[in-house]
């Protein structure tokens, strides 16, 4: 690789709308249009022309589209299982045995906490949200939980600790696979001391807090035989609104399901337990693992839409086959775009721009920054850090990935540091900021659940996050 000491026009161009994305994120403005124009003129410079640009544009989001297709894929397919599994009442069977831990506040914060955790590795946050957001948090509030601390667990376990590891589903570790050109499962493997010091600090933080507003709430548990006109009552006062009471209410109802949901309650648990199961034993990885889980979750909505739907099968799996990619391209459509742009700091662009001696604009910049400004560990961590922490401010972390990680790749390996762990701590910052500090994100979602206010959500998980990331940035110096 070329250690380059001065820097030509498009690596300055490239940087000046690196530096134009920031401010843009920063200022909540989306980083979809900077980077699109970055595209072209950069592409312009690099080929010499602007017909040349406007190809290196095309292949540049060609080849960040080719790369995360396979997590497009599976996403929508797990989005396509969730509606069936609504249908058949399989969800609410799931979740059921949830009901009768949460008549202590501080235990219900560590049961919605661990249960939507659990959720979002197999079905990703939002649905997960979602499920337990209707069976779960009204009974949890009844019981004296404050609904803010409720909105609380489930931003920070679901998609801070859920999504930024995503064990299961793998689709945030690709991510960072794909940009760094690192397998998946080294990613997996380096990213573990640092998610498990970012969670830890940030779970236990966050019941500090919890603690001290549950004490201040001193909302009196309702006995197990309170009938549902009392319950209506305690709920619309605990946090006065009438559609929470409502939900309560509902959440308390006797759960139906069909004889096919009774079923795929067991079944698909079991199921992906058995997946998870075979990519250790087989050593299935990467792509592979993906597949598995893609193909599991595909025959699992095909066989459940069979019973379920019967005669209509064919018009209802077409429905939710529309609504899972809805979804998917919804999340990843300005995403592969983003990281188009951010795909030419990296070792892609010797195929974006048909040239085997072409080195990542980023690498450029790496090398010169290594050559003139003293550098370390710690450095480098602190500054994925804060980029992945400013690039997720346009509500979607994964849009923040690709900058964080092409940093890492760019600064880490001129001083020889693990450029595995970097990116893991640039993966870190950008998941975590987008599940918890962003109030037009994910939080916009939970908020909706509890009826509390997106952005005093935010305010409320500042210290825990930033503390969280601040330990990850320790750890990732130290083994970096």
């Amino acid at each position: 690789m070329q250690q380059v000491t001065t820097l030509s026009l498009a690596d300055w161009t490239f940087m000046f709308f690196v530096i134009v994305t920031l401010i843009c994120l920063a200022t909540r403005r989306d980083a979809l249009l900077p980077t699109s124009v970055g595209l072209l003129i950069v592409g312009s410079i690099l080929k010499g022309s602007i017909i040349g640009g406007l190809m290196v544009t095309f292949n540049a989001i060609l080849a960040s589209t080719t790369d995360l297709l396979n997590i497009i894929i599976v996403i929508a397919l797990v989005v396509m299982m969730t509606k069936t599994m609504e249908d058949m009442g399989s969800d609410r069977l799931m979740v059921a045995p949830l009901r009768g831990l949460l008549k202590n506040p501080s235990v219900s914060y560590w049961v919605i906490g661990f249960s939507m955790l659990i959720l979002s590795w197999f079905i990703w946050p939002t649905p997960a949200v979602a499920l337990l957001g209707a069976l779960v948090l009204p009974l949890a509030i009844v019981g004296g939980l404050p609904p803010m601390i409720a909105s609380m667990s489930l931003s920070i376990f679901g998609k801070g600790i859920g999504l930024s590891s995503d064990f299961i589903i793998q689709g945030t570790p690709s991510v960072t696979a794909k940009m760094t050109g690192i397998p998946v499962g080294d990613i997996i493997a380096a990213s573990l001391p640092v998610w498990a010091t970012v969670s830890l600090v940030a779970a236990t933080s966050a019941f500090y807090i919890a603690h001290k507003a549950i004490k201040a709430n001193n909302v009196k548990v309702m006995d197990n035989n309170t009938d549902i006109q009392d319950m209506k009552k305690k709920v619309a006062a605990t946090i006065s609104g009438q559609e929470m009471a409502k939900r309560a209410v509902a959440a308390t109802a006797t759960i139906s399901a069909s004889p096919i949901g009774k079923v795929m309650a067991w079944v698909i648990p079991l199921s992906l337990l058995l997946d998870v199961y075979f990519m250790f034993t087989l050593g299935l990885k990467g792509g592979a693992a993906t597949a598995l889980i893609g193909g599991t979750v595909l025959a699992i909505t095909m066989i459940s839409s069979s019973f379920q739907y019967k005669d209509q099968a064919f018009s209802k799996v077409m429905d939710h086959a529309r609504h899972g990619w809805m979804f998917a391209v919804k999340v990843f459509g300005p995403v592969v775009i983003i990281a188009g742009f951010f795909w030419l700091g990296g070792d892609s662009l010797k195929d974006i721009v048909k040239d085997n001696n072409a080195q990542g604009l980023m690498f450029d910049w790496g090398y010169f920054i290594a050559a003139h400004v003293p550098l370390n560990t710690f450095m480098v961590s602190l500054m994925v850090t804060i980029a992945g922490l400013l690039a997720a401010f346009d509500g979607s972390g994964y849009a923040a990935i690709p900058l964080g990680t092409s940093i890492a790749m760019a600064l880490g390996k001129p001083i020889g540091a693990n450029v595995a762990i970097l990116a893991s701590q640039a993966q870190m910052a950008a998941i975590w900021t987008g599940a918890t500090l962003v109030p037009w994100g994910f939080l916009a979602v939970t908020a909706s659940f509890a009826g509390v206010n997106p952005a005093d959500l935010a305010r409320r998980n500042m210290w825990p996050t930033l503390l969280g990331l601040s330990a990850g940035v320790i750890v990732t110096a130290f083994l970096a």
